[in-house]
């Protein structure tokens, strides 16, 4: 069997094992699916040869066994499989948890952004508050809006790189021009601050990775708790389930 045929046939093997275990009563991820039918053909106590095609009747057989283990009751066994799959699929590396959070700030920032793009000044007053916009942009960014010496500090090296004289060709930009200086300029003002960050110089730095452990961490701890509950919840109901069977 060629590979398409055979993924063909392991998706409808998992389909097929899902609407099953829907009609027992039974919500089952296709991931879940996947991954017991990965670990029953896997299993040499099951008797698969994973190195040719399977048959009607060993499809059958893997439907079967699959089904047998999803829908068993107070399984510790199955408990462990399913945090596994959730572990396997909320899983992020470094660096995907990096780019969420920069998605996250981009998202945060993008009101203030477009203000600062869409905005049609005519009058000295207007330039003014739009400079105090763009000024008010950065600390922002830097995520140290709540710390007054980090608001100052990056408005220092935005006005020593882009000064306010600067405004007029700024606001004449295209606005995808402005938009891509306006990111340029994050990324300057951002550089210096860890520049200063790794020489220790300048003023006391806050670490931005431990301002996002103190919002992350209690978060998690409570969702630790809870699913420690459950788990201890089920493993009174197997141990009493095993007791009545003796």
């Amino acid at each position: 069997m060629s590979q398409a045929g055979a993924e063909t046939l392991l998706k409808t093997v998992i389909g097929h094992i899902v609407h099953e275990c829907r009609l027992r009563g039974h919500a089952v991820s296709e991931t879940l699916a996947a991954f017991m039918v990965s670990a029953v053909v896997l299993d040499p106590r099951n008797g698969f040869n994973v190195d040719r095609t399977l048959t009607k009747d060993d499809v059958q057989k893997l439907e079967e066994l699959c089904l047998d283990k999803l829908t068993e009751k107070c399984s510790p066994s199955l408990d462990t499989i399913k945090m596994q799959v959730c572990f396997d699929m909320n899983y992020t590396t470094k660096c995907e948890f990096l780019e969420d959070i920069h998605q996250s700030e981009e998202s945060k920032l993008s009101p203030l952004c477009r203000e600062i793009t869409d905005n049609r000044v005519k009058s000295r007053k207007e330039l003014d508050g739009l400079y105090q916009k763009i000024t008010h942009l950065y600390p922002a960014a830097l995520l140290c809006l709540t710390f007054d010496f980090s608001s100052s500090f990056a408005i220092a090296v935005l006005q020593s790189v882009f000064p306010q004289a600067e405004l007029g060709n700024f606001r004449v930009a295209l606005k995808r021009d402005q938009e891509q200086q306006l990111k340029e300029l994050t990324m300057i003002v951002t550089g210096i601050r860890l520049f200063n960050k790794a020489n220790k110089r300048g003023e006391e730095e806050v670490d931005i990775h431990e301002l996002i452990l103190q919002e992350a961490l209690p978060v998690t701890s409570k969702s630790i708790a809870n699913e420690l509950c459950v788990t201890q919840t089920l493993e009174v109901h197997c141990c009493a389930g095993e007791a009545n069977k003796l």
